[in-house]
């Protein structure tokens, strides 16, 4: 990117600029370059994963360790900074992070389905660089702990993926996925099918605003309606090959029954992470702007979390306002618990925001986590997904999106 073009031009090519998928794809850059000259000793990463590419079943033989040791270059305390009481009573006096496997490429997209049996459920996670998803079966506490009897080492569940990034149930149990390649919303209604082998592809929830692709669905959530409501920056469109992005940076609505897509916000530079507040009266959205593609950052562009209230017929958001600046570097993923606390994936780790927006509290990663979910029997269970390693912490706090049952219940 020319850095020396003005801002009111930058700003105004933004949904035409090459960028790459937030996080996961600052990686990716590199991996675009150097991908397709690795030697097959190891997976190929980046590009050489894509459809097409003769080496791209080789991304599925990624080599996953189950319950990793704890990381030695890190501290064998988790490292948290407390910033006000209230972050005590989310993390208690000893919270435990548990490293659960490790040898990703860059981990994205958590998110957590309960079995109908209430046994326990899987949890599936994105691997942007490997083009993937994998899928663990979490089992639950044992004496209230994480123990290794916890989980089951993560299988590779579908492979390619539309480089997948942002995921999330709908009401009924299925998994929706936005996928960046794919430039659509997907719908996973047989979990079975992709246990058994990474080769289904799931159709297609939407795909499509007024005749054009969509750019690169990032992430996504399910309103009480059944709504599902997504962001779709340029990020991932502009690549594989470079093509001129077909829709400005909308953030969408989209209702399942009557096939209806709506504009709900035009008039950010990157729309990023989305999650609903306590009761849906409220709406949180990550505008990471100032990253524009990789080793970019721009920290005159929007590295924020902006707050909008929901309209009284659950369809449209309007009095827009920040809610937070997020630094260093820019906001990715978000989830809340029950009363409001926002939990935001960060360069550094994960940042939790008070329901005003003041930070209370860190949990500091050795490296960058771009996303996180709540889940567990209790939905008390923080799935963090930090780069190369997926780890998780019993917390004092729950999940405000309930758990969701497996439709196909494997």
């Amino acid at each position: 990117m020319d850095q020396s073009r003005p801002l009111e031009r930058i700003t105004g090519q933004l949904h035409k600029s090459i960028g790459a998928t937030l996080a996961g794809f600052l990686i990716l850059g590199t991996a675009l370059i150097t991908g397709c000259q690795k030697s097959l000793e190891n997976p190929p990463m980046g590009a050489a994963c894509l459809p097409g590419n003769p080496d791209a079943k080789q991304c599925r033989k990624v080599s996953i360790t189950n319950n990793p040791p704890y990381p030695e270059a890190q501290s064998p305390q988790l490292t948290v900074i407390a910033l006000d009481p209230a972050f005590e009573a989310i993390v208690g006096r000893t919270p435990n992070l548990v490293p659960l496997a490790t040898g990703f490429g860059f981990l994205e997209g958590p998110v957590f389905i309960k079995h109908k049996d209430g046994s326990g459920g899987i949890l599936f996670v994105t691997d942007q660089i490997h083009n993937s998803i994998y899928a663990m079966r979490w089992k639950g506490l044992i004496n209230g702990q994480i123990t290794p009897a916890s989980w089951d080492a993560p299988q590779l569940f579908r492979n390619p993926s539309g480089v997948a990034d942002g995921q999330t149930p709908d009401l009924q149990g299925n998994l929706l996925t936005a996928e960046t390649t794919g430039r659509r919303v997907s719908i996973t209604r047989s979990i079975t099918a992709n246990l058994s082998s990474p080769d289904p592809q799931a159709p297609t929830l939407v795909g499509s605003y007024q005749g054009k692709r969509l750019n690169s669905p990032n992430d996504l959530v399910v309103k009480a309606d059944g709504s599902v409501w997504f962001t779709d920056p340029s990020y991932g469109s502009l690549q594989f090959p470079p093509q001129p992005a077909e829709l400005p940076n909308n953030v969408y609505r989209f209702d399942p029954r009557t096939k209806q897509l709506t504009v709900v916000e035009p008039n950010l530079v990157m729309p990023n992470g989305i999650a609903f507040g306590p009761k849906e009266k409220t709406l949180y959205i990550i505008d990471s702007g100032a990253i524009q593609g990789p080793r970019t950052y721009f920290p005159y562009l929007p590295h924020r979390i902006y707050a909008y209230d929901v309209s009284a017929d659950g369809k449209s958001i309007n009095n827009k306002r920040l809610l937070a600046n997020v630094a260093p570097g820019f906001p990715d993923g978000m989830r809340l618990d029950e009363k409001g606390n926002i939990y935001v994936g960060t360069l550094e780790g994960i940042h939790v925001l008070n329901p005003q927006g003041k930070l209370i509290g860190k949990f500091l990663m050795a490296k960058q986590t771009a996303n996180l979910s709540f889940g567990g029997a209790n939905n008390d269970i923080l799935f963090i997904g930090s780069s190369d390693t997926l780890w998780a912490v019993k917390l004092k706090a729950r999940g405000l999106v309930p758990l969701r049952t497996l439709a196909d219940n494997p």
